[in-house]
């Protein structure tokens, strides 16, 4: 079966959706499925069956490309299953050639971009219209397709209440076999990271992550805060905790080091109000650290307050010092319980489910 896969977020843009693309690529192809990916052209070199198209940068967010899907059709016309990882330019490439073919399409929502419409403005008058065109061109697109997925049941209700007719609850899935503790002296030792409390934060830096409820809390912590990703708000954020001592940045990971930075913490500290399930809350409890996250979106799903982490008020400083003396004092038990949590959001059981959608709509 030959699949394509329509994203408008693809390498070298480090993200979730990126990261969940290839490894679903991976885990299908091995197990037979040839997967054909269309995606915006920049410096990252195609693969076999990967076809970059000619795009320009979305100036009102860095890293982000916008594709011109010019002669798509004829790269298209072996598909089998349109599945599209996007809402935007490649998703309408995705309609033109499910119609044009008379091909089934699915489509994995990833992202809720009217969370990123401040970006563009904060102007009330041009904000609302613009999120108005959004919501009504979100609603036809998830309505026009066979099927819907999404990651978490909050994202779930979400969409049901803004008119989308269904949408199946899949988790993105991690990858077991890699994400597991590992030893951490030899890295602590390359970053200087000091005996003594850790936590932290690693991901792309959107200001939707708020990682300035981790900053300002460092005169309060008696540890050091490591803090590793890029993005469009690291100026922003970096300038922020020029003066914070116990707050160090790492720069852009290894997915190798990745396993050692989440196996250094103590605690995962994720402030973000814009997750679709966040993975990299998943990735850090299958190395046995326990998440202290904001009680928003998906969060409230992956973080099972008092099971596998705590929920705080996002933008209360109090309420967060709170829950992460409460993840100390039960830290052993909740890194216990991520462990186990974790394992439902296998990714072999999400390649499981998504095979029995694809022979569905075959």
């Amino acid at each position: 079966m030959k699949i394509g896969i329509f994203t408008d977020t693809y390498f070298p843009q480090v993200n979730g959706v990126t990261f969940t693309i290839a490894m679903w690529k991976e885990k299908l192809e091995e197990r037979g499925y040839e997967i054909y990916i269309y995606y915006p052209s920049s410096s990252y070199k195609p693969k076999e069956r990967e076809f970059p198209f000619r795009s320009f940068e979305f100036k009102f967010y860095k890293g982000y490309r916008v594709a011109i899907p010019a002669n798509i059709a004829k790269k298209s016309e072996d598909l089998d299953i349109i599945h599209i990882h996007g809402l935007f330019s490649m998703a309408i490439a995705a309609l033109y050639i499910s119609k044009k073919y008379g091909l089934p399409r699915i489509l994995t929502y990833h992202t809720p971009a009217d969370e990123y419409i401040e970006y563009i403005t904060r102007k009330g008058p041009l904000k609302k219209t613009l999120m108005r065109l959004y919501n009504l061109w979100e609603k036809k697109l998830l309505n026009s397709c066979s099927v819907v997925t999404c990651p978490s049941n909050v994202i779930r209700e979400r969409l049901l209440k803004k008119g989308v007719k269904d949408a199946l609850v899949l988790s993105n899935g991690i990858d077991l076999n890699f994400f597991k503790p590992v030893e951490t002296e030899e890295f602590k030792n390359k970053y200087g990271i000091k005996e003594g409390k850790v936590i932290g934060f690693c991901g792309r830096f959107g200001y939707e992550k708020h990682l300035e409820d981790l900053i300002e809390i460092s005169d309060k912590f008696d540890g050091e805060i490591i803090i590793a990703g890029k993005g469009p708000a690291e100026n922003y954020y970096r300038k922020i905790s020029k003066d914070k001592k116990n707050v160090k940045f790492l720069g852009f990971l290894s997915r190798e080091d990745l396993l050692a930075f989440y196996s250094s913490l103590d605690l995962f500290i994720f402030p973000s109000t814009a997750e679709t399930q966040g993975l990299v809350a998943l990735e850090a409890m299958a190395c046995g650290t326990p998440i202290v996250g904001a009680n928003a979106l998906a969060l409230r799903d992956t973080i099972q307050d008092g099971v596998n982490g705590y929920l705080y008020e996002r933008g209360k400083e109090g309420d967060l010092m709170e829950k992460m003396e409460l993840a100390y004092k039960n830290r052993d038990r909740l890194s216990e319980n991520c462990r186990e949590y974790v394992k439902q959001h296998s990714v072999d059981k999400t390649i499981e489910k998504l095979i029995e959608i694809y022979e569905g709509l075959v």
